[in-house]
């Protein structure tokens, strides 16, 4: 099996930044990059669901990595999500990220099409067979409504290029199982960001999430305490997160992450692609209002009283 520690740590789901007529902002990606890896992130996880992946064309998926890819310079590693319900899609995506210089590539079940286990397991074999490149499950069973049997992991975790998954579930019992039949080696990622004290503590050897957008470090501070064993720091932090998280869910994540970030001075236009919501100027302001009372959120704005 690949290597799979060297993706240890808090990797952050990117938003794709867009201008309002809806291209994408390669200028503002950059400067989202620089600003996350400022911070601490330790990598980016791209093109996934944050990044409004399916709503992108193909080619602007692969623009949106290389951008990132050259953002990075080097100082974070980059996994690419190549996911699409078509494994021939999926296959030109994964090849273009090896080209590209992606570390790992990741891919969501093949969704839509009702098709079995073994149809999904060849899907993610054809991939594999497709580059060289370690390959990452992508576990959301609340998006696709596909939900993979342990013995599917056991399966998988047997080929050498599959290192491990990104778990988006709360099911933290599920979780442990993976880590109890696939082994230490077997790299699990927390895909739900108010979770993820739970999830480290039981199994998972990082997290990928949207809200780092908003507040990376106070996640790569709360990998350092859990290294550290220090898990009453870790408690408090979830406890700060959870605070942010509980004001989003009233809301639509991806444009409520791309508003913040637009207040905080990292990305230009706060645009989300349709059929995505467009909040009333009442919504933004309940935002806003938000984001100044909140200190994890005004730390990591750009300006030191967005408007």
């Amino acid at each position: 099996m690949a290597n799979s520690k060297r993706f240890h740590g808090i990797f952050t789901a990117l938003v794709t930044p867009m201008h309002e007529d809806g291209g994408i902002d390669h200028p503002s990606l950059v400067r989202l990059v620089q600003h996350q890896i400022e911070h601490g992130i330790h990598g980016f996880y791209v093109g996934g669901s944050t990044g409004e992946g399916f709503l992108l064309t193909r080619e602007e998926r692969k623009q949106v990595l290389e951008t990132v890819i050259q953002a990075t310079g080097g100082k974070a590693r980059v996994v690419a999500h190549i996911g699409s319900m078509s494994t021939m899609e999926s296959v030109e995506l994964a090849q273009h990220a090896e080209a590209a210089g992606a570390e790992a590539v990741s891919a969501v079940v093949p969704f839509y099409y009702k098709v079995g286990a073994r149809e999904i397991q060849k899907h993610y074999e054809t991939i594999m067979a497709a580059t060289k490149l370690p390959m990452i499950i992508y576990h959301f069973p609340g998006a696709t409504g596909v939900q993979l049997s342990l013995g599917f992991y056991e399966e998988m975790a047997k080929h050498p290029q599959c290192i491990g998954v990104k778990f988006t579930s709360l099911n933290l019992f599920e979780m442990e199982q993976i880590r109890s039949r696939c082994g230490d080696d077997f790299l699990i990622w927390n895909g739900h960001d108010e979770v993820f004290a739970g999830g480290a503590l039981i199994a998972a050897d990082g997290a990928v999430g949207s809200t780092m957008n908003m507040m990376p470090s106070l996640y790569t501070d709360m990998y350092t305490s859990i290294q550290g064993g220090n898990w009453d720091e870790v408690r408090a932090l979830q406890s700060k997160a959870n605070a942010i998280i509980s004001h989003l869910v009233n809301f639509d994540v991806i444009p409520y992450e791309k508003y913040v970030l637009y207040k905080q001075g990292i990305i230009s236009t706060p645009t989300a692609r349709q059929p995505l919501r467009q909040f009333t100027s009442e919504e933004n302001e309940q935002i806003h209002r938000f984001l100044q009372s909140n200190e994890i959120l005004s730390r990591h704005s750009k300006v030191n009283n967005p408007s």
